[in-house]
């Protein structure tokens, strides 16, 4: 039989996160990195992998033109990706503007990954046919009349009919003894 210990050690989980770093890095970035992220007991860190220059980056739509530095790093202690970004920040002088900070299971991080079956976009225009059934009947004239029919036949089905009785011009709930005098001059 095991004891506490032995279960504690076992069951002992990591935390993994995405840094980006925009722009070029500052002299001895990634010594600073691993020294501000051995606090939070570094498992892993990866060397830094560079993407090309982009108009827009991905993560970083409010700069134009710049490179982004990607590094994948595992901690032993729990944190969030918020208070790390900007622990981060402070601790390699890189601004906030610059620095992004995702965890393993961040909905974004779903959305941006490439799933492997990327097609080259084809545009619908240049298609003979678009595929599908003709939408003609339900577009102008034909539509009209189908709703004109759907009406009466609603008309029809209908129980009560509200102006049932009413013959025009006679009401013995309205008088005119209320608008009888002028309010100018009377």
């Amino acid at each position: 039989m095991k004891n506490f210990v032995e279960y504690l050690t076992e069951a002992q989980k990591t935390y993994k996160f995405k840094v980006r770093v925009a722009g070029d890095l500052p002299e001895g970035f990634a010594d600073r990195l691993e020294s501000a992220l051995s606090k939070y007991d570094i498992v892993g860190i990866s060397a830094g992998k560079k993407t090309p220059i982009s108009e827009k980056p991905l993560d970083f739509p409010q700069l134009q033109n710049i490179e982004v530095t990607h590094y994948d790093v595992e901690v032993n202690y729990p944190a969030t990706a918020f208070i790390l970004e900007q622990y981060l920040s402070v601790e390699t002088g890189v601004g906030h503007s610059h620095i992004i900070v995702r965890g393993e299971h961040d909905p974004i991080e779903r959305y941006q990954e490439n799933t492997g079956e990327e097609k080259p976009y084809e545009s619908l225009l240049n298609q003979e046919d678009l595929g599908g059934e003709s939408a003609q009947d339900s577009v102008s004239t034909n539509r009209v009349m189908e709703l004109l029919k759907e009406l009466e036949t609603a008309r029809k089905e209908r129980d009560i009919d509200p102006v049932e009785g009413i013959e025009p011009g006679k009401s013995k709930d309205i008088s005119n003894e209320e608008n009888a005098k002028s309010p100018i001059g009377s």
